[in-house]
């Protein structure tokens, strides 16, 4: 109260929560010096299990520690929940310094972010078409709108040149050089450019208005454009084939984006007024003005955040890096940096500006309500078929703790002579339906399956088809999820099922940055981009489709439009698995589901559980992010699973280091000589926070609790414990 704050005390845990929701605070701090009460790890940690709280600064106050102790570890605070830790002193200006530092450091930051994400909405959501482009002309951001109407995907544009947009033939040399020399002079310019669409289709007339921007490092040069577009009329087309608005647009001090417009067309010194205040008006309503606009009702409606925050959130959206995490304490050891960027396989150097692909299932949906199969019914059709009369008893045996979590593939690697997804995979998938839904014989099943392991590398000690069973496992354990059940149907699961058996096939045992560097055939193919994603997808099409025998199509019967949509479903998710992409899919995930869960709150449901709305486009980040979270659930196994896991990863990137060094190539991948921190690295830096958000979203506590096991158990190693190096790295499926 001293520093001008709002504050209120609470003892209990519904006090707690009842001043946060009821005065919005930004910091908790809790009294720590006296556990006897209970509660302070209970506040946090219910805190920390509400999405709509996770920007809270929560600070632990600890009793003060002795000249003569030695400091103990902040680390089961930060477990706890807390973001910070405060010795007790009876100072009052070094606590009201503290709470100041906060204040304008971490509370601010998330401020900043919260404003970036309604900003980023606003474009996403807006109904003109909207792209964003940088001083060279290359894509950084593109809407829906804009996808829609020109049929280029995000993927198509973003960074690439947007010249592929215009018919140069059809609109005329004069007019773009018009619009050259007004964009290089920093004016704005409107006119009707003929427009290239994606697919071949026929090249429409579209009113495109460009608004420079300029962030101030250099006032009369824009550092990036905003260009609207939208379909022509006829009038336009007529009266507006080329207008430039003769003005500079002028950076004001609060970030506004400002032009002065004259009263005169290039075209004609006569201007009709109706057609000027048509003009006028669609220039206020450009969507860099309303998003502007909105951003100021935002500020003026909160007095208490910064002058400069508009800047700031524009220069956010400038950055090239919206999903990538920013420099922390971790990453800034030399250690952890090169272990994040070999992983991430030159993450600084792609563009990671993108939106997420809206697969339309309304044919697959259709399908889908069609027939239903409810799993338990799925189980007794497994019990039926021919492959299950004639399964050896160990393997039957083996086969019926597939539904738990700490199921053991390697024991099932081990019975089938190395052929685990072959025994899985046809349990698995019948379980789920696929006899009936997608109306095949078991033996063409049967096929499928033995062909795609077939396509796995025995010789990998890791990317091989016992990795491929194992993400299939625990995908189909998030199928089996209430949530799930919920908000996906039969197809879903199966195009889940499929993207996991199949994701890793084909894999060389070599990381997409080497196969980049050695300038392998898939990485020229691919342009160098998710080469090994790309390929598995391919492939996968390939094998199944393209091949003499059509004994093992299990998409034989489908229709045209299911096909094409359980297509597009499955290379999805098999794409996700890309790394440079981890933040993206994780950051958009979390973003979802903060949004959606002020929105549960407020209409008080405690009949669901889930916190994603089920639109379609949520739909695919759900399956997206099934799909990543089994791809990488290792250190959510028990630890003897994951710890036979990490020899076998660590195995395959030494072999890959060797070949590096006798080829004289440059080192994609950190030594590994550091088993456990190795370890560490990859569960704080990618695992923990993904598999924690999703497992809240699956409500699979038991997870995340394993994850942290695993995490402690890595940890524990030091230079007074060390790990056994030494140790034989197994290559067979024994479990050590």
């Amino acid at each position: 109260r001293k520093g001008g704050y709002i504050c209120s005390m609470a003892s209990s845990l519904d006090m707690a929560l009842e001043a946060l929701e009821k005065r919005k605070h930004h910091i908790v701090v809790v009294d720590m010096r006296l556990p006897v009460y209970g509660i302070g790890e209970q506040i946090i940690r219910k805190i920390r299990s509400r999405p709509s709280f996770s920007n809270l600064v929560t600070l632990a106050v600890c009793p003060a520690i002795p000249r003569w102790c030695e400091e103990p570890s902040v680390r089961p605070y930060l477990d706890m929940g807390f973001s910070r830790r405060y010795l007790e002193n009876h100072d009052r200006g070094a606590c009201l310094n503290e709470i100041i530092m906060i204040d304008g450091g971490e509370v601010m930051a998330g401020i900043k972010l919260s404003v970036a994400n309604t900003l980023f909405q606003l474009l996403q959501d807006n109904r003109e078409s909207l792209d964003i482009t940088d001083a060279d002309g290359i894509c950084s951001y593109v809407n829906a709108s804009f996808e829609k109407l020109t049929g280029y995907k995000s993927e198509d544009l973003v960074g690439n040149s947007t010249d592929v947009l215009v018919n140069e033939e059809k609109t005329g040399p004069g007019l773009l050089e018009t619009m050259e020399r007004c964009k290089a002079e920093g004016k704005a310019w409107e006119g009707v450019v003929i427009t290239n669409r994606k697919g071949g289709l026929e090249p429409i007339p579209l009113e495109m208005k460009i608004l420079p921007v300029f962030d101030g490092e250099a006032d009369n040069v824009p550092s990036h454009y905003v260009t609207s577009r939208r379909e022509a009329s006829s009038s336009s087309c007529k009266n507006c084939t080329n207008k430039a608005l003769n003005s500079t647009p002028r950076r004001m001090s609060n970030g506004r984006v400002r032009t002065e417009s004259s009263n005169t067309s290039l075209n004609s010194g006569v201007v009709n007024q109706n057609s000027m205040s048509r003009r006028l008006s669609k220039q206020v309503d450009a969507p860099i003005i309303k998003i502007l606009s909105s951003l100021r009702s935002i500020q003026d409606s909160n007095p208490n955040l910064p002058p400069n925050l508009i800047e700031n959130v524009m220069a956010m959206l400038r950055s090239s890096e919206l999903y990538n995490p920013g420099s922390n304490s971790l990453t800034e050891d030399p250690e952890a940096l090169g272990f994040l960027d070999g992983l991430m396989e030159g993450r600084g150097t792609r563009p990671s500006i993108t939106s997420d692909t809206i697969i339309s299932h309304r044919a697959l949906r259709e399908f889908s309500l069609s027939i239903t199969m409810p799993f338990a019914e799925s189980t007794v059709a497994f019990n039926n078929t021919m492959m299950m009369q004639t399964l050896p008893i160990l393997i039957k045996e083996n086969l019926k703790r597939r539904k738990e979590w700490d199921y053991d593939i390697f024991e099932l690697e081990k019975l089938s002579n190395r052929r685990p997804l072959f025994y899985l995979g046809f349990d698995i998938l019948v379980e789920f339906g696929i006899l009936n839904l997608f109306k095949i014989e078991e033996t063409i099943l049967r096929n499928w399956l033995s062909t795609i392991e077939s396509h796995y590398r025995v010789s990998n000690t890791y990317h091989n088809s016992t990795h491929a069973a194992d993400v299939l496992q625990a995908a189909a354990y998030f199928c089996r999820s209430h949530c799930m059940e919920k908000c996906l149907d039969p197809t879903d699961f199966l195009a889940l099922l499929i993207a996991s058996i199949c994701h890793d096939i084909d894999h060389p045992g070599r990381t997409n940055a080497f196969l980049c560097n050695v300038g392998h055939d898939l990485a020229v193919l691919y342009n160098d981009s998710a080469v090994l994603e790309s390929h598995h997808s391919a492939h996968t099409f390939k094998v199944t489709c393209h091949t003499d025998q059509k004994n093992i199509n299990i998409f034989q019967h489908l229709d045209a439009d299911t096909f094409k949509s359980i297509r597009k479903s499955i290379i999805s998710m098999i794409l996700a698995t890309d790394m440079t992409q981890h933040f993206e899919y994780y950051n958009k995930f979390l973003a979802v589901n903060l949004k959606s869960s002020s929105m549960e709150e407020s209409e008080n449901s405690s009949t669901t559980s889930i916190h994603v709305p089920i639109s379609q486009e949520n739909k695919t980040l759900v399956l997206r992010m099934a799909m990543k979270c089994a791809d990488i659930s290792n250190p959510s196994r028990a630890v003897p699973l994951a710890r036979a896991w990490a020899h076998r990863i660590v195995l395959e990137y030494r072999e890959q280091i060797a070949e590096e060094k006798s080829r004289d190539l440059p080192q994609s991948l950190p030594p590994f000589d550091d088993i456990p921190k190795s370890q560490v690295l990859f569960i704080h830096l990618f695992a923990k926070d993904l598999l924690t958000a999703y497992n809240e979203f699956l409500e699979f506590g038991h997870l995340t609790d394993q994850l942290n096991d695993t995490f402690n158990y890595w940890d524990s190693f030091d230079e007074e414990n060390p790990y056994p190096h030494t140790m034989s790295l197994p290559t067979t499926s024994t479990v050590t």
